[in-house]
């Protein structure tokens, strides 16, 4: 995989995004929530269409390796696979920032590039609009904390014992 394409999630992608959560319970458990309902799910995309600032978009692969429920992740519209899902909103938590509230990479493809290159892209689609990008990292996540790192991510905010802050300044 050499680049991410990536769409607006709309609430009838509501099944998208919740077998992307079932295929990635340790996610959950790390949060020490369950895995949303659908209609939850459901809500939460009609939620964030209701606000200009907040993005939710699928990231999409044609070519992806096998999964153990392919019927799940598979988008009909676009004829490809969902391997993951941003959920980001600008000029939050101040004009100029963008802030990552959720980056989930299915479950069956980790460590395969797909969310260094979803960050990429993202940090390519928002340069020149904001200056900083935040990531929100909740819970006790050493994992989330490397992945950030790597990307050249800096520990900004102290928000425990919910959450902590990473952010990269843009060019």
């Amino acid at each position: 995989m050499a680049s991410v394409v990536t769409r607006s999630a709309r609430p009838e992608d509501a099944y998208l995004v919740h077998a992307l959560y079932r295929a990635t319970p340790g996610y959950f458990d790390v949060i020490s929530i369950p895995v949303p309902t659908r209609a939850e799910v459901r809500t939460e995309i009609e939620a964030a269409e209701r606000d200009d600032r907040r993005h939710i978009e699928l990231i999409l692969e044609r070519d992806c390796p096998p999964l153990e429920d392919p019927d799940d992740c598979y988008d009909a519209v676009s004829g490809c696979w969902v391997v993951a899902y941003l959920d980001y909103k600008v000029d939050y938590p101040e004009a100029g920032d963008a802030t990552v509230n959720l980056l989930l990479v299915h479950g069956a493809l980790h460590d395969r590039g797909i969310g260094r290159l979803a960050v990429r892209d993202l940090e390519r689609r928002l340069t020149g609009s904001v200056r900083r990008v935040l990531a929100s990292i909740y819970g006790r996540n050493p994992a989330a904390r490397r992945f950030w790192e790597g990307l050249g991510y800096e520990f900004a905010i102290d928000a425990r014992p919910i959450l902590d802050w990473y952010s990269k300044t843009l060019e």
